[in-house]
């Protein structure tokens, strides 16, 4: 029997609307005893009267029967006037018929211990839930509607199948059949290595997509790049002054751009100094342009100097001419900007931007955007690999590499996943999801 859970939905405090939601068996009579009018058959939204016992609201009702709802079981949804008191009114008379308050995301754990989603699904919603920009959004809804998992099951299947014909080759070795030949075993294991490092080198992208892009704004003191930043993100962030070295640590602060998130970096000024706290700021500046995504090299005038050329030449570099609302520009493949005037700042918000796009961040297929997921990847990409490797030798030798592989696959959609690992997935969700 599937006990009777209940939790707000909604988040807590004045608002338009607040949803009280059950889940198991019995939720549809405790509903029907606290709502009157209620639904003539499921998926049917009715306005109604619901007694709380201490108050009542003109409230609406919803409900599912089981299989057909979120968790695969019985559930109901109150949707009532938004508020603190009603909210909790309307909960406190649920538990006191007989509900108790679900745990962390124990509606959504329903649902995949009813089969109605896999552990990649869940994780795409969660993805969806803490989603920051529009790109996250449908990578998130990619692996709710199972392009992920629909990948992962394509590769346990052709394991699955060559791991079948190995062990008929182990287990009658005396029959006349006919056996996996040494080049069909070479030809799936390369398939599924080939395919699970597709996977692993999306992972960059998918980090784009999830936690956005970061953009180093470095260059000589005083060229402007505290300004800069104020103009890309819209306010003043940066401390701004004529005095060189004002900036002595990288700054952060993040601006949605579309649909990706720009994660923009100030730096120190790049200069000789023997102040102690300066120097510590410039190696922070120089680690900021080694571990950014995107470097905005900008300068003030004549040409860029010498100590920046390696800078200069990086691929992820875009160089920027400031201060063109009182210098000229020299170098007329360089976008000029006036952090102070804001000209041509959107121009280089949309030249970031392309240069992200052409690296494919909004893709058609999913990405991997989970720690968990790349950790699976891994594993089973070296164990396919060291099957590969032995493969030569004989098939007893590979079966168990494969048979690892295929697991560690397997714990992404859960099929392989230990009660510990889920366990710790549906922690991270809100108690109503």
């Amino acid at each position: 029997m599937n006990e009777k859970i209940t939790a707000i939905s909604t988040p807590i405090g004045r608002g338009a609307i607040s949803i009280v939601r059950m889940s198991g068996d019995g939720v549809i009579e405790v509903a029907k005893e606290m709502f009157a009018r209620f639904p003539a058959q499921p998926g049917l939204l009715q306005l109604g009267k619901l007694d709380a016992g201490e108050f009542c609201d003109q409230a609406m009702c919803v409900y599912f029967k089981a299989p057909k709802s979120y968790t695969g079981e019985d559930m109901v949804e109150f949707q009532l006037h938004g508020g603190y008191a009603i909210a909790n009114g309307v909960l406190k008379a649920c538990i006191q018929k007989g509900c108790r308050l679900a745990e962390n995301g124990e509606f959504t754990k329903r649902a995949y211990l009813n089969g109605k989603i896999n552990l990649s699904n869940v994780e795409g919603i969660m993805d969806m839930i803490d989603a920051e920009n529009v790109a996250a959004v449908e990578n998130g809804y990619k692996m709710l509607s199972g392009k992920l998992d629909g990948k992962i099951n394509l590769l346990q299947d052709k394991l699955t199948d060559l791991l079948a014909q190995i062990e008929v080759a182990l287990d009658y070795p005396e029959e006349d059949l006919e056996f996996i030949t040494k080049d069909q075993v070479q030809d799936v294991l390369r398939f599924a290595i080939d395919e699970t490092q597709k996977l692993l080198d999306s992972a960059t992208k998918g980090r784009i997509i999830k936690n956005g892009v970061d953009i180093a704004i470095v260059g000589k003191t005083n060229v402007g790049k505290s300004s800069l930043l104020n103009a890309l993100v819209g306010f003043d962030r940066a401390i701004v002054t004529n005095i060189e070295g004002t900036t002595r640590d990288t700054l952060s602060e993040s601006y949605i751009y579309k649909d990706v998130k720009f994660n923009f970096i100030d730096t120190a000024g790049l200069r000789q100094t023997d102040d102690v706290v300066e120097s510590i700021g410039i190696e922070r500046s120089l680690q900021a342009v080694e571990k950014a995504d995107i470097v905005l090299l900008v300068f003030d005038g004549g040409n860029i100097p010498e100590e920046y050329k390696e800078i200069k030449s990086n691929p992820k570099t875009i160089c920027v001419f400031n201060k063109a609302d009182v210098m000229t520009n020299p170098d007329k493949d360089v976008l000029s900007v006036s952090a102070k005037t804001g000209e041509n700042v959107e121009q280089l918000k949309a030249c970031v931007y392309d240069k992200i796009r052409q690296d494919n961040v909004s893709s058609t297929d999913v990405v991997i955007t989970n720690a968990r997921h790349i950790d699976c990847l891994q594993r089973a990409n070296d164990s396919l690999k060291t099957a590969l490797q032995n493969s030569e030798i004989t098939l007893d030798c590979i079966a168990l590499e494969i048979k690892e592989g295929w697991q560690a696959l397997g714990e992404i959609t859960g099929t392989t996943a230990s009660e510990d690992v889920v366990t710790r997935i549906f922690e991270k969700f809100c108690v109503g999801k």
